[in-house]
């Protein structure tokens, strides 16, 4: 497995750095976080290009049945948001 940088990436779609990073960080690219660094698949990058937007429908779909999930729950967006700065804050502690 070939495993590519933020500026590998970024010259592969013709895209800025920053550009790449705000894709990974907001996981509209498929990447991994290693450390304080992200990494990326060549292979799983050059399947995403492929499969055009269907990235971004899964990760929809995905939403959208969490959302009824949660809603069934009786979990609010408020009890998700909490939860959500509890985990940033262990994480960067």
């Amino acid at each position: 497995m070939e495993v590519l940088t933020v500026p590998q990436v970024a010259e592969m779609l013709h895209l800025s750095g920053i550009t790449v990073y705000r894709l990974a960080k907001t996981g509209k690219i498929p990447a991994k976080k290693v450390g304080r660094c992200w990494r990326f698949s060549k292979q799983v990058i050059e399947k995403w290009l492929a499969q055009g937007s269907s990235w971004e429908e899964d990760v929809g779909v995905l939403l959208r049945e969490m959302q009824v999930f949660a809603k069934k729950k009786g979990i609010t967006q408020r009890d998700i948001k909490k939860a959500i700065d509890e985990v940033r804050r262990q994480k960067s502690a």
